[in-house]
C-alpha cells in the first residue's frame, strides 16, 4: 500500500468503507445478543445476514466483490477450510458464503474482547479462541475443534499463515494448527478458498482504501485426503493455495500493483 499515491476518490472510499463497516457491527450486536438468547441457529443465521451485509462495505468502499468456484461448495457437511489471510474481508465473507457448512473459526483471544458484535460472536458463537503465547494450550483448543468437525458438528476454518500478510502476498505457513485439526478430524475433506485483493480494501494496519479495487474470492474444488499423512497433506494444501494465488496474481497483478 506505501507504494501507492494517495488520491483524493480514496478517502471517500475508506470513509464509505469504514463507515458502512463500523454501523454494520453496531447495528447487529444487539440483534446478536437476541438471537443467541434463542438458540444457536437463531444466531448462526443472525450471523450469516450480519456478514452479508457486511459485504456491502466493498461497494460502499468504491470497490466490487468477484466470486469464482462457488460449485465447488459441498453443499452439507463438515469440512477443513483453509484460506489465505490478506484482509478483514476473510474474515466476515465465509460467514455469508458458507453458513451451511457452519464454519468455525481459530481466531486470537484478544479479538474476543472489544470488537461490536464480532468478540460476542466469537465468544458465544462456539469459534476456537486460543492465546498465541500459551502454544500448548492453544493447540489443545485447536483440537478440540477438530473433534467437533470429526463428529460433523462443524467445520472448521483456518489462516495456516497464522495472522494477515503485511503486503498482500501469501506469508509462510505456519503448520502446527492447520497439522492439529487434520489429525483430530482425520476423514475431513479440505475446502481451500483463495483471496485476492482484500488487502485493497481492509488491509491490515493501515486503514485507506483503495477506490475502484476488486475482491476476488476463488473456491477450489474440495481437497480429499486419501492416504496422505498429515505431513504430506498440508504440503499439498500448501501448493493448492499458493498455486492458485500465483495464478490469480499473474492474471490480474501483484498485490500492490
Amino acid at each position: 500500500m506505501e507504494d501507492n499515491p494517495v488520491r483524493a476518490v480514496d478517502f471517500v472510499a475508506t470513509a464509505g468503507a469504514w463507515s458502512w463497516f463500523g454501523l454494520t457491527l453496531l447495528v447487529f450486536d444487539p440483534v446478536l445478543r437476541v438471537a443467541r438468547m434463542l438458540g444457536a441457529e437463531p444466531m448462526d443465521r443472525a450471523v450469516g445476514v450480519m456478514c452479508r451485509v457486511l459485504g456491502g462495505s466493498i461497494r460502499a468502499g468504491l470497490g466490487r466483490l468477484e466470486l469464482e468456484g462457488l460449485e465447488n461448495v459441498p453443499p452439507q457437511g463438515s469440512y477443513i477450510v483453509v484460506c489465505n489471510h490478506q484482509s478483514l474481508v476473510e474474515s466476515f465473507l465465509p460467514f455469508w458464503l458458507l453458513r451451511h457448512l457452519r464454519p468455525r473459526y481459530i481466531a486470537k483471544r484478544a479479538l474476543g474482547r472489544w470488537i461490536p458484535a464480532i468478540s460476542f460472536n466469537l465468544r458465544r458463537g462456539g469459534h476456537c479462541l486460543i492465546d498465541r503465547a500459551d502454544r500448548e494450550g492453544a493447540l489443545a483448543a485447536i483440537a478440540e475443534l477438530g473433534r467437533r468437525v470429526d463428529s460433523g458438528e462443524v467445520s472448521a476454518f483456518i489462516f495456516p499463515e497464522g495472522t494477515r500478510s503485511a503486503d498482500g502476498r501469501m506469508n509462510p505457513f505456519k503448520p502446527a494448527g492447520l497439522a492439529t485439526l487434520l489429525r483430530t478430524a482425520p476423514q475431513a475433506a479440505i475446502l481451500p478458498m483463495v483471496v485476492h485483493g482484500g488487502n485493497h480494501v481492509f488491509p491490515r494496519g493501515f486503514p485507506r482504501v483503495r477506490a475502484w479495487s476488486t475482491v476476488r474470492v476463488q473456491f477450489m474444488p474440495v481437497l480429499e485426503r486419501g492416504d496422505s499423512d498429515v505431513e504430506e497433506t498440508v504440503e499439498r494444501i500448501r501448493q493448492a493455495l499458493t498455486g492458485r494465488f500465483a495464478e490469480l496474481e499473474a492474471r490480474f497483478g501483484a498485490p500492490l500493483d
